[in-house]
């Protein structure tokens, strides 16, 4: 009975931090487990400090004015022999202009979980990571060790082909037993965009207000600078009956940028995209998962 402290190694994906203009020192994380006789209850704690440098975010997928928000600096949790039951958290959420303006320190807890057998720090991978374009809401979690993966398939029906989210990751998880378990989705992947004459062509077809009919001639240099929205998501989940048991449309709310003179960004951008759902908020039992990606205009 009582309180142990235990340090835990946190990696840095410094690369990807560097690309989005994040510099992060002094990671330390800890793991809490109090004691009551058979039964634990363990935490993890993390805290830190970063810095952003607004003149290394080079290309910039989001807007990026002072008062808009910079890639978020994420915190990644996983078993270390299940990295596919990775959950994120926004480690720091904070204006370009607040936090370009000095060092910010962080600090952020997993949520409790109750176990009889305590997990030790070697099974724990916690890393910092960044992406250009996120959406993740499961929070810090140490998953249940019951899961069972459902089958998932991608379709895409996006019209416009300037730009293509490429997923590299695409698995759908069943976590936990009974009235705790949750249907988890991971996607990620980058976005591949095309010639600067191929994206102004997306974007003109984008803007229907501007009345241009099919065969008009551009001057692509009057045209910009302008910028064309990525696709989006929808997952849904179904059962063994093809019945759609819920459904979750995800807006990355990216974008790719041309620039003066036809410039255009040096990368593809990367993107991760997470979702959840309560198995005992649903009508029946998921089976199977559909992912679409559509086009920005149909989400």
């Amino acid at each position: 009975m009582g309180k142990k402290i235990e340090e835990l190694e946190v990696k840095t994906d410094e690369l990807a931090l560097s690309l989005v203009g994040w510099q992060v020192e002094n990671v330390r994380a800890r793991l809490v487990t109090d004691s009551f006789d058979d039964t634990h209850f363990q935490e993890i704690v993390v805290s830190g400090t970063a810095r952003f440098l607004k003149e290394d975010w080079s290309d910039r997928f989001t807007r990026g004015e002072d008062d808009d928000y910079p890639p978020t600096l994420l915190l990644g949790l996983n078993p270390v022999d299940r990295p596919e039951l990775v959950s994120y958290t926004h480690a720091l959420l904070e204006t370009v202009r607040k936090a370009g303006k000095r060092p910010v320190r962080f600090s952020e807890s997993s949520r409790t979980w109750e176990c009889s057998k305590p997990v030790k720090p070697e099974q724990i991978a916690l890393h910092m990571t960044s992406f250009d374009l996120e959406e993740t809401g499961l929070g810090l979690v140490w998953p249940s060790p019951k899961t069972k993966p459902l089958p998932v398939e991608l379709v895409d029906e996006t019209v416009h082909e300037a730009v293509r989210l490429k997923p590299t990751t695409c698995d759908a998880t069943v976590v936990g037993k009974k009235r705790d378990a949750t249907l988890q989705v991971r996607l990620g992947g980058f976005a591949a965009f095309g010639s600067a004459r191929e994206l102004l062509a997306d974007f003109i077809a984008m803007e229907s207000w501007r009345g241009d009919e099919p065969g008009d001639d551009y001057d692509i240099e009057d045209e910009c600078p302008f910028e064309v929205s990525m696709p989006g998501i929808a997952v849904e989940v179904l059962d063994d009956t093809d019945f759609l048991l819920d459904k979750r449309e995800v807006s990355l709310y990216g974008r790719v940028p041309v620039g003066e003179g036809a410039a255009l960004p040096s990368r593809q951008p990367r993107w991760i995209a997470q979702c959840s759902f309560d198995l005992d908020d649903l009508s029946g039992v998921p089976t199977r998962v559909v992912v679409r990606v559509l086009d920005a205009e149909d989400l």
